[in-house]
């Protein structure tokens, strides 16, 4: 587990979610395998209000670049899966997104839970519509 305190409790903070001195500050839960666009969903909806998860490590840009990138063609489309579902959650108030700096082109990407009335199933059926193509028309359908 990644211990970034100072980052979440000036997340909490800005959030409006109040830092309590002494309090223990939850960890940021950084995933023992590498995160699927399902788990992702799968922790947002489960997620309480405050608990962050660390879904990449490294240079997002150039690790989603065809050209750039180290990683296989199948790695970089897990990872812009990942990437994308979690802009569309913090496009839906679901989530906020950080970056922390560990060095030059290094960075921890992070999502913390925000608050909302939605349930789990109701946030899981949101993050599957939002995003998703449209069917393609029929020829002569419009």
């Amino acid at each position: 587990m990644l211990n970034a305190k100072p980052i979440v409790e000036a997340t909490r903070s800005h959030l409006g979610l109040g830092v309590n001195a002494g309090a223990i500050t939850p960890p940021v839960y950084v995933p023992a395998e590498k995160l699927t666009e399902a788990a992702a969903c799968d922790w947002i909806a489960n997620a309480l209000v405050g608990q962050s998860i660390q879904y990449h490590e490294g240079f997002l840009m150039m690790d989603r670049s065809d050209s750039g990138s180290g990683l296989s063609a199948k790695e970089r489309s897990r990872l812009h899966s990942v990437a994308r579902r979690m802009w569309i959650a913090c496009e839906l108030g679901l989530v906020h997104l950080f970056s922390l700096k560990v060095a030059d082109c290094h960075y921890r990407y992070l999502a913390v839970r925000s608050a909302n009335t939605l349930t789990p199933p109701e946030i899981r059926t949101r993050l599957r519509q939002v995003g998703t193509p449209s069917p393609v028309p029929a020829a002569g359908t419009h």
